[in-house]
């Protein structure tokens, strides 16, 4: 988990804090049933009866079957505080683990250094991850052949001031900047009549694949005669992408705009976020065909 362990145990981390905040409330609404015991026993036709026995008293007290609130409070207590032991020694781990994790990315690696044995930046890259220096060299080389296709519309600025062409494409190249997915932006690819030049090109470090993003903001146009018209002319496109080997959902990964003024930059967010988690083992695969 070369670049989300660190990542994906923060956010496991914050939703344990919110769970434990929740089970601690719900502890609190049920504190008048602390330290109360239950006891089952059954009856000669072996339908189960309950007892209860409170703090200080000797002996248990006849409660009910299973549905009398005091009997489903009790129990709903000691499920709470059983859950908080878990929640609470999970949080622990978490912890310890974020105070010695270290990502293995080239920066952090080049600050455990004396100064006299630092590398340059670009040479520390290189000497860590060869494979993904070179990918993005070689794609970059491959976009710098090219010229840029219309440069008038590239019209909305980025967080470090490179020019996109829409917001969907700014919030895209972030997310590939935070989840640390190289990727290049319009990267053109050539096909038997046309140059194509999806919105991005990201590699997958754990599989060494290039795979290509394409935003469709107008998928879901309002004006019915445009959506029906956007939405041929991406199908066409999908089918030239067929052709350099890009089929949608698999290679080809898709992100859609809402057709109304909502903007959901978190659904952009988790589609990159699949490229920043290794695969599945053949043991998660095998165990969740048996779910």
């Amino acid at each position: 988990m070369r670049y989300t362990s660190k990542k994906a145990v923060e956010y496991d981390l914050e939703q344990h804090y919110r769970l434990q905040k929740q089970y601690l409330d719900k502890c609190d609404e049920l504190s008048g049933t602390d330290g109360f015991l239950i006891k089952e026993k059954k009856t000669r036709s072996g339908k189960p009866f309950y007892s209860i026995k409170k703090p200080g008293d000797s002996r248990y007290i006849y409660a009910g079957n299973a549905d009398t609130s005091e009997v489903q409070k009790i129990r709903e207590n000691r499920l709470y505080k059983e859950t908080l032991i878990v929640i609470e020694r999970n949080i622990r781990a978490m912890e310890d683990f974020l105070s010695v994790y270290r990502e293995t990315r080239a920066e952090n690696i080049t600050e455990l250094l004396p100064r006299v044995y630092k590398l340059p930046h670009d040479a520390v890259r290189m000497s860590l991850e060869p494979e993904v220096d070179n990918w993005l060299k070689e794609k970059q080389k491959i976009k710098d052949s090219y010229p840029v296709f219309n440069p008038a519309g590239l019209t909305c600025r980025a967080f470090d001031g490179t020019m996109m062409r829409s917001r969907a494409e700014c919030v895209h190249y972030e997310a590939f900047f935070l989840y640390d997915v190289p990727s290049i932006f319009e990267l053109p690819y050539e096909t038997a009549n046309d140059v194509l030049s999806p919105d991005f090109t990201a590699l997958d470090v754990f599989t060494m694949e290039s795979k290509a993003f394409e935003h469709l903001g107008n998928w879901f146009h309002k004006d019915l005669v445009k959506r029906r018209q956007y939405r041929t002319e991406s199908m066409d496109r999908w089918d030239q992408f067929r052709q350099l080997g890009f089929v949608p959902e698999v290679n080809l990964l898709l992100t859609f705009g809402s057709g109304d003024s909502s903007f959901d930059a978190q659904a952009i967010h988790r589609k990159i976020a699949m490229l920043a988690s290794p695969p599945p083992s053949k043991e998660t695969i095998e165990m969740l065909r048996r779910l």
